[in-house]
């Protein structure tokens, strides 16, 4: 039997408006250029391209023709395993690159950092960053492997598995006795007095210089690989993502447009309408939802006690949320148990799909859609039905191997092990 969760829904009738097209002018022309970003991190040795699922018999299941899921679990190494893992180092890598600049008049490549041929003056440099766990693993995976030193500020819900991965990759970790907005002062007053480098993808300057736009440009990796994967971009539907402060759901919705926008001016001005853009969030922590309801960027009054670590947030980043105001068509926001469901579902591998490792931060948008299938009201509103093509971006692994298998009754192992037997049937 079904249980009927209680979400949140809410359409912005206001969205792709002159109004608002004009308030996030400047953002999308700051974020433009990511191209140089995207070239760059394909020349890493450890980048390969992360795949794209298709979901035929959970579509079937749903009711929709497509389902589509970016699988981020394995970016960097499953220990890594997250969207986070492209800007936090794209952008260590562009501060040190500037600071030997600054002392040598040499422009270093990011192979001359790796191999240490700077060392003298990176390892002064010290970047830092308040976090739930994954932009600090990848701001102590890029201070690692670039030659500079790390310190992550974590708040008091921070799981002690996320806060030992950090430290595993040389971190030196701080907690805080306050919620995610608390930790993120800490760091950024610290950074003030000690002259480090605060490295975050909230911008309170429109994407207009420095850190927050090098960290949303190589997060563009991640929608630059799923426009061409997907099969057919002009006939895609919707696109989900879950949101914290907006970031990365303001990243791929104007990559998706972008591409929708350039579509249209190869067919002369043809009219290609761009997909529902959904962006999913925990009650607990709905500052997206909240704003689009009030229609200007407001916090969220929720607890921020949420299963969801990740999107934990008190309120949006300034310059990602004009960007959302005018893309995105719907805000939802659920319960965990419904990001529990959509572990679940994705895991287990509906009808012999294949089966796929996704986190609490990221699994939301996919137990939006399960719901959808059985609530009728829901799926209305949405603009589910039997046409729909739907991506959905699964941006973070188990990034607490205890708390997934705990949630899971598997380990991520386990999941990983019945994905490489799925694939190795299909390759017979």
């Amino acid at each position: 039997m079904h249980v009927t969760t209680e979400y949140s829904h809410h359409r912005n009738k206001s969205r792709l408006d002159k109004a608002g097209e004009s308030a996030a002018v400047d953002c999308v022309q700051n974020l433009s250029k990511w191209a140089e970003a995207v070239q760059e991190i394909s020349t890493w040795p450890e980048y390969e391209p992360q795949p794209l699922h298709s979901l035929p018999n959970q579509a079937k299941q749903i009711g929709i023709d497509k389902l589509f899921f970016k699988d981020e679990s394995k970016r960097f190494g499953t220990s890594l395993g997250s969207f986070k893992a492209l800007g936090a180092p794209y952008a260590v890598y562009k501060i040190l690159a500037d600071e030997v600049f600054s002392h040598t008049g040499i422009r270093a490549t990011s192979q001359d950092l790796r191999t240490g041929k700077y060392k003298d003056i990176t390892q002064r440099v010290t970047v830092c960053v308040a976090t739930d766990g994954n932009q600090g693993r990848g701001l102590a995976y890029g201070a690692k492997i670039f030659g500079c030193r790390c310190v992550d500020y974590i708040h008091n819900h921070v799981s002690t598995g996320r806060a030992d991965m950090m430290r595993d990759l040389g971190a030196i970790v701080i907690r805080i006795d306050g919620e995610y907005e608390a930790s993120v002062e800490r760091a950024k007053e610290d950074a003030r007095m000690n002259g480090w480098h605060f490295v975050s993808s909230t911008s309170w300057s429109d994407f207009d210089n420095g850190i927050p736009q090098n960290v949303m440009n190589a997060y563009m990796v991640v929608v630059d690989e799923a426009l061409r994967m997907v099969p057919a971009v002009e006939d895609i539907t919707h696109v989900f993502v879950c949101g914290g402060v907006g970031s990365i759901a303001a990243a791929v919705f104007l990559g998706f447009f972008t591409r929708y926008s350039q579509l249209r001016e190869s067919q002369g001005g043809k009219a290609i309408e761009p997909p529902r853009f959904v962006v999913v969030e925990p009650t607990e922590a709905d500052c997206l939802h909240q704003s689009a309801k009030k229609g200007e960027m407001c916090l969220s009054e929720g607890s921020l006690r949420t299963l969801m670590a990740g999107l934990a947030c008190r309120g949006p980043s300034p310059a990602a949320w004009k960007i959302l105001s005018w893309l995105t068509s719907d805000f939802v926001a659920v319960p965990d148990r419904v990001a529990v469901e959509g572990m679940k579902a994705l895991a287990t591998g509906y009808g012999g799909d294949v089966p796929v490792v996704c986190g609490e931060s990221s699994a939301a948008n996919m137990g939006v859609i399960l719901q959808a299938s059985s609530d009728e009201g829901l799926r209305q509103k949405l603009g589910l039905d039997s046409n729909s093509q739907v991506v959905l971006f699964g941006l973070e692994g188990a990034t607490d191997p205890v708390i997934y298998e705990q949630l899971m009754g598997r380990s991520p192992e386990e999941v990983f092990e019945a994905q490489k037997h799925f694939q190795n049937v299909r390759a017979v």
